[in-house]
């Protein structure tokens, strides 16, 4: 017995998070930076900047609430990149040097210090994480150990230093982990797009008004003008339409507005994409839009049959395009005067 071939789907997309994971330490850092930044816009800081490199001195992105930070006014978020979950050992020389130089005056108090692991950290830090006494407990404990020695980061545990230490807050020190990140990200629908390439969800589109509205005049005339034509009668206004051509006639307003649904959509998530896709449905029908076709009816017909075979590859709103959405943008097209159906209509032009 024969049985039907059967082929395979091929993997499932990347989601974001794994995306994450295959980031090299730089992507890390600008990933973070971009969360940082998306507070920002949320009013949370005036300033954001990224100081990650050499002579940082443990600052990867700071978000600043006033020009001039004051004790308590800004946030350190500390990007660490790593194969694995971050352990107390491989935190504690850059949590020695931030200490070091808040004890320096090379800056101010953070309010929070935010640690922002590509892994998390590993249970053993989340643990201390949540008993602030114990992390300074085991810093100190580790300072003695090494003589100050945190590899490349050295410093002398000197009497003022510990003293410092000892009475330093380190319920400011708290984890950011890679999913609270990504919420934070998302919210800026472009940027999430530009990394992750998630599109937000595309809501309704709008409904039908019973009459056509302004914005609608162009197409609306243009489709009037090839009932008209089709009929063999004299159509001054939607009213005057035959009875044979209303239902045609809701059909092709529910396919504007299914295309505006896409307008709207590409407006608030993608600006630039409907425009981008207009100019592609233009490439696709030109050829059957210049034809010469029997009567406007005819070339309006094969002119959407054309466009809903379209191949749209490239723009991203490919991936939010619903069934009447290449043929709704053919009279979006007409209502930017870029297309129409009765020859000669603009002889006299």
């Amino acid at each position: 017995m024969n049985h039907p071939s059967v082929f395979h789907p091929g993997p499932a997309a990347i989601t974001p998070q794994q995306r994450l994971l295959l980031m090299h330490e730089g992507e890390w850092e600008d990933f973070i930076e971009e969360c940082v930044s998306q507070l920002q816009k949320e009013g949370q800081y005036v300033e954001v900047v990224a100081l990650g490199g050499s002579g940082d001195k443990g600052r990867d992105v700071c978000g600043y609430s006033m020009e001039y930070p004051a004790t308590g006014t800004w946030d350190l978020y500390q990007a660490k990149h790593y194969d694995s979950p971050l352990t107390p050992s491989e935190f504690f020389p850059e949590l020695a040097k931030f200490v070091t130089c808040v004890w320096r005056d090379d800056y101010t108090r953070p309010a929070k210090y935010f640690i922002c692991a590509s892994k998390d950290v590993g249970t053993s830090l989340f643990d201390l994480l949540k008993h602030p006494e114990r992390l300074k407990e085991r810093l100190l404990e580790d300072w003695r150990k090494k003589d100050g020695k945190f590899g490349k980061f050295r410093q002398a545990l000197e009497a003022d230093l510990e003293k410092f230490v000892d009475a330093f807050p380190f319920d400011i020190v708290k984890r950011l982990p890679p999913m609270e990140l990504l919420s934070i990200h998302a919210r800026d629908v472009l940027s999430y797009w530009a990394r992750f390439g998630v599109l937000a969800p595309r809501d309704n589109d709008p409904a039908v008004p019973p009459l056509p509205v302004s914005g609608e005049s162009t197409y609306v005339t243009e489709l009037l003008k090839v009932y008209a034509e089709h009929a063999q009668v004299t159509i001054d206004d939607v009213p005057d339409i035959p009875p044979a051509h209303g239902p045609h006639f809701k059909a092709q307003r529910r396919l504007f507005y299914s295309a505006e649904g896409l307008h709207r959509f590409s407006r608030d998530k993608l600006p630039g994409a409907f425009e981008a896709l207009l100019n592609e449905v233009e490439n696709g029908i030109g050829a059957e839009l210049t034809f010469p076709h029997e009567s406007g009816f005819i070339r309006l017909r094969s002119v959407l049959q054309t466009a809903n075979a379209l191949q749209i590859m490239d723009n991203p709103l490919r991936a939010r395009l619903r069934s009447g959405d290449l043929q709704g943008s053919c009279h979006h097209l007409v209502n930017q005067g870029r297309a129409q159906w009765v020859e000669g209509d603009d002889a006299d032009s």
